[in-house]
């Protein structure tokens, strides 16, 4: 099927290899390698791990199998990026792949998971399914961000990673949202195609993802991911398209909440409650409200997905 121009990428060099190879759900043999600066070949050992297991990660949480007979990923130290996706052939500053164990913390082997999972998760989410334009881009940024950080959930501590995201949320998006740069997870306009590249169209990219599941729960977003890989397998696609699928899956009208995608701030939530014992009645007031932003003066309410349990005196739900 056709394939956009910008995922294609050529290496060459003098560069060491290790060599693996991954046996797919179908049964078909991957064959892996990481090329690396000569030298360096015993530093990427963790880095290959955590391609396997991307790669069964993937198929068994989307379905998605890995389609090529070769994976490649090439990791230098003067990529002045971090990591980019093209076709079979990961491009990496190596400061993502590489890692010595006697000198790495644990904050290095977690990010080589995260970065590595991430570029490979692109191949579904990026590369065989890629954006009509870029300001489609969290399309593929935001919705991989998501999967990347599942897949992270779920080697590691779920909750000690969604801490993680939320710190991440409130140090660099919040502000972001708050300030003269706000600007919604699918922008309007652009001067410079760098300027895309923020932690709104990322990491509110992959929690607009985050709450489309919430809204529909695991099992109907499992199937409005799958419907989104089959239909749009091999296109260019849209937001619309996207949102359109899990709406087939439901049977729920999502117009309001892909408002999400559309309108730059972060909700304020002002939250009351009471308690009547006698009645066993719990009554839970919220009042939303959306500040403007440098571009939009007047906001419409946010459909926000609210998840809240009740403890009683003694410590049990």
């Amino acid at each position: 099927f056709p394939k956009p121009s910008y995922l294609f990428a050529l290496v060459a060099g003098n560069l060491g290899q290790v060599a693996d190879s991954f046996v797919t759900l179908s049964g078909r043999t991957v064959e892996l390698g990481i090329y690396v600066e000569p030298g360096k070949e015993k530093l990427a050992g963790y880095a290959m791990d955590a391609l396997k297991r991307s790669m069964k990660w993937d198929e068994e949480a989307f379905g998605r199998e890995y389609d090529l007979d070769v994976f490649n990923i090439v990791a230098v130290s003067d990529f002045n990026m971090g990591a980019m996706e093209n076709k079979g052939l990961n491009i990496f500053n190596d400061k993502y792949v590489l890692a010595d164990r006697e000198t790495a913390t644990d904050a290095d082997f977690a990010n080589i998971e995260a970065i590595i999972a991430h570029e490979y998760f692109h191949n579904w989410t990026g590369n065989r399914i890629t954006c009509r334009d870029w300001f489609q881009l969290c399309l593929k940024e935001g919705l991989t961000v998501f999967r990347d950080h599942e897949f992270s959930a779920d080697q590691r501590s779920r909750a000690v990673k969604r801490i993680a995201e939320v710190r991440t949320l409130r140090a660099h998006q919040f502000p972001e949202d708050q300030g003269p740069l706000a600007h919604p997870v699918r922008p309007r306009r652009y001067r410079e195609i760098n300027n895309f590249y923020t932690a709104t169209v990322y990491e509110k990219g992959s929690e607009v993802v985050r709450m489309i599941r919430t809204i529909l729960g695991a099992d109907v977003f499992r199937a409005g991911m799958d419907l989104y890989f089959e239909r749009h397998d091999g296109d260019a696609a849209t937001i619309e398209d996207f949102i359109k699928v899990f709406e087939d899956a439901s049977g729920r009208d999502l117009s309001q909440f892909a408002l999400w995608y559309h309108q730059a701030g972060t909700p304020n939530l002002t939250i009351s409650s009471t308690h009547n014992p006698a009645a066993q009645e719990f009554t839970l007031e919220i009042e939303q409200s959306v500040p403007p932003t440098p571009s939009e003066s007047r906001k419409r309410l946010m459909h926000i997905p609210l998840a809240f349990g009740l403890i009683g005196a003694g410590g049990k739900p």
